[in-house]
């Protein structure tokens, strides 16, 4: 049986790719489930298809092109034509930059650069040779803002984003919506919180807005499409002072 909508969600296994897959489920699409971990997708499907939706649970690494081609194939032969796909799945280290391996570099950029890639190169003819489809790359904060630490994380980033600012432009007139999301701050969630114990309640990006703000470019009509998308907790900008020039601006 072929779904009119069918959409492929990587990294769907746990977090805010789980969100999303709950969503676009809602939604009224049949969605596609990407991650390398079995039994965190089938937790998924199962909070999909408890809400009367349809999930096809596919263990991919999405960081080896081989599986993704054959998920991408499984998916279309068990649901139908996948008109939507979310570039989620991610990997991510914070670590000293003298201290990054090789090793540790390499799978920064196999999973969240050569991933992604893998994923919209499997996709995006077929969307271009039927007129329609949309490819949402989802980015994060440290990949903007260039923190301590985060080299090969964000080295990775960029590069995803890029892939997506050039994929658009090239299909975007065959009728491929393609976007980037920048979350740009901590996604809420009970770990999250436990982490950030002292943070501002409003420093926190709710999936729910996060999993909206998808719905939204997933629906917008070619006449109005957007392409760089950034989703900022306000909170998280809010001017700081050090304890130091607290005191200094006090004692004046």
């Amino acid at each position: 049986m072929a779904f009119e909508k069918v959409a492929m969600v990587t990294g769907a296994g746990r977090g805010i790719g789980r969100q999303i897959a709950l969503r676009l489920a809602h939604e009224g699409y049949a969605v596609g489930l990407l991650a390398r971990t079995k039994s965190q997708l089938e937790e998924t499907a199962d909070l999909i298809k408890q809400q009367g939706g349809t999930a096809l649970v596919v263990p991919t690494d999405v960081s080896k092109r081989e599986q993704v081609v054959v998920a991408v194939t499984t998916i279309e032969q068990e649901l139908g034509p996948i008109s939507v796909l979310i570039n989620n799945a991610g990997a991510y280290l914070r670590k000293p930059f003298a201290e990054i391996s090789e090793e540790e570099f390499d799978f920064q950029l196999k999973v969240n650069t050569y991933g992604p890639f893998f994923c919209s190169q499997a996709v995006v003819e077929k969307m271009a040779a039927r007129g329609s489809g949309v490819i949402i790359f989802i980015l994060g904060s440290e990949s903007r803002g260039g923190p301590a630490m985060y080299s090969a994380y964000n080295a990775s980033k960029a590069a995803q984003r890029e892939i997506a600012l050039s994929l658009a432009h090239e299909y975007m007139y065959r009728g491929i919506h393609c976007a980037t999301l920048d979350v740009d701050g901590p996604v809420d969630s009970p770990r999250v919180r436990e982490a950030m114990p002292n943070a501002h309640p409003n420093q926190f990006i709710s999936p729910e807005a996060i999993c909206d703000e998808i719905v939204h470019l997933v629906n917008q009509p070619p006449n109005a499409w957007s392409f760089v998308v950034d989703l900022r907790s306000l909170a998280q900008w809010r001017p700081r002072a050090s304890a130091k020039k607290k005191a200094a601006t006090e004692e004046k």
